[in-house]
């Protein structure tokens, strides 16, 4: 059972903790039974509970649920927690161990101490995150310590301002065949496509820099060569190096769509070049092929044994110029990669399940296979929680279709509030339903005689102006099975058991310094 389920050490001095906990429970509180246009929130999760019931996903539920789909996994738990039900009490609404969630949070609402620290205290096997900033790091690191070995990628120096890699990885372990040397090289191009914007990008020549730049990819990773090399290829434009890697490695095919990028015209050969130049332009920067360059005392990231292991990783980057998120995002590809060939290995799912936090993803990662991989990673014990600030980001990163199939394939999806975005809101208010409000009225005949009618007039349970204003705390959840509701977020701090094993945690990081 994870630390976030209500085990750990006796309380320690974390008596700030318990004020700020008390605070925001007041706070909450208030909002809870404030009245609004539809009746008070109390009202309003009692009907979503009447249109939407999410039994299904309680604790009872989801443990039977754990034990079947993961036998050999034991201590695990009922699944990730995504809130409390109800206005009092610590029934918790669950993510279950074969579902993937997105997630839609405004700035400063409380997704990080809520729902990511609390997952990795949760986590039973390998926990991984992603963050553009400090927050929530030392206390995942906390929450963790009593599990396996701690890997932080922080070619960025977020963290760490010295910057001295504390780890290294094979950038492309994950590249085995020209599908998956495909698959990074659209994580480059992403990337690269964001700093360069419309006026840095010509259509006609970007699907040709990616092939080249993706045969690059693939000749290297067969070759044991370095990344820098690749970008030695494409600059100095001399393919006749990774064409004979190709040939000798049976990629026939790739090898010869290599010369035929020599032989083209000089015009269009130079514009193909400056593409694939532009798309793996992250490997310019020094400091951050450092962390994917083997050296000597410094520890080297292994995929495949994390997967099943109980360590963490957490990958930290702002993208500057698409740069940190070229990396970020192809080391999050080896990690998944690794964790389908485990889970195909053990008869079709992970082990222990493999728990995947993307915070900050609209602004770290950059995975055109993202809705893609939503549609079965659940099934194989891959548990990913996406976090954008907006939709927009999710529009921006995916496209809008890749954004609804993303969406809908989420098992969970969570609206935590602070967006003003009114045909999000407005979809979400949509698929929430409406409710019979009941109106009286009297009148009095010429004789005396008094008359009831009843009026029923159907309106939103969750109208925009309420989603849009939803108190701090709460949160809007819907689940494939139907269910829906709004879930009281308990940050880390507000329960007692984790609040008191993560600052003990906390003040012994101090003293080691």
């Amino acid at each position: 059972m994870g630390r976030g389920d209500g085990e750990g050490p006796g309380m320690s001095g974390s008596l700030w903790m318990m004020i700020v906990a008390l605070v925001l429970g007041a706070v909450t509180a208030a909002w809870w039974y404030s009245g609004r246009r539809g009746g008070s929130m109390g009202e309003t999760v009692k009907r979503l509970d009447r249109a939407h019931p999410v039994g299904a996903v309680d604790r009872d539920k989801r443990q039977e649920e754990a034990h079947q789909l993961h036998p050999n996994a034991p201590g695990i738990g009922p699944g990730l927690s995504i809130g409390a039900l109800g206005e009092y009490g610590d029934r918790r609404l669950y993510q279950g161990w074969r579902e993937c969630s997105v997630h839609v949070w405004g700035t400063g609402r409380g997704k990080t101490t809520s729902q990511v620290v609390r997952h990795a205290a949760e986590a039973p096997g390998a926990f991984l995150m992603t963050t553009n900033k400090v927050d929530g790091v030392a206390e995942v690191i906390a929450a963790r310590r009593d599990r396996g070995r701690v890997w932080v990628f922080d070619p960025q120096r977020i963290l760490d301002e010295a910057g001295e890699p504390t780890m290294t990885i094979d950038l492309f372990a994950s590249v085995e065949d020209t599908r998956t040397a495909d698959e990074v090289a659209a994580i480059f191009e992403s990337a690269s496509a964001g700093a360069a914007g419309a006026s840095g990008r010509d259509p006609q020549f970007d699907s040709q820099g990616r092939d080249l730049l993706s045969a690059c990819i693939l000749a290297a990773a067969e070759d044991g060569r370095e990344p820098a090399t690749i970008l030695e290829w494409i600059t100095s434009g001399k393919l006749r190096d990774p064409e004979a890697v190709l040939r000798d490695h049976g990629h026939t095919g790739r090898a010869a769509m290599l010369r035929g990028i020599s032989q083209q015209p000089d015009d269009t050969r130079g514009s193909v070049f400056a593409t694939a130049q532009r798309m793996a332009s992250a490997l310019s920067h020094d400091v951050l092929v450092r962390w994917a360059t083997p050296t000597t005392g410094v520890r080297r990231f292994d995929p495949d044994a994390f997967v099943d292991s109980d360590d963490t990783l957490i990958l930290l980057a702002q993208d500057t110029a698409g740069s940190g998120a070229a990396f970020v995002s192809t080391v999050l590809h080896t990690v998944f990669t690794a964790a389908q060939k485990s889970a195909r290995r053990n008869g079709g799912r992970l082990r222990v399940p493999l728990v995947a936090d993307l915070d900050e993803v609209g602004n770290v990662v950059k995975l055109p296979a993202l809705a893609e991989w939503y549609s079965y990673f659940g099934s194989m014990g891959i548990v990913v929680s996406a976090f954008f600030q907006t939709k927009g980001q999710g529009v921006t990163m995916l496209r809008h279709t890749g954004w609804e199939t993303l969406w809908s394939a989420a098992a969970v999806r969570v609206y935590g509030g602070g967006v003003d975005d009114d045909k999000f809101l407005e979809q979400l208010s949509k698929v929430t339903g409406k409710y019979d409000h009941r109106t009286q009225s009297y009148s009095t005949s010429r004789g005396g005689g008094r008359s009831t009618s009843v009026q029923t007039q159907q309106r939103e349970i969750l109208p925009v102006d309420k989603l849009a204003a939803l108190p701090p705390g709460r949160a809007w959840v819907r689940t494939n099975k139907g269910g829906g509701t709004i879930v009281r977020t308990v940050g880390w701090f507000a329960d007692p058991p984790l609040a008191a094993w993560i600052a003990e945690g906390l003040d012994e990081m101090k003293e080691v310094g």
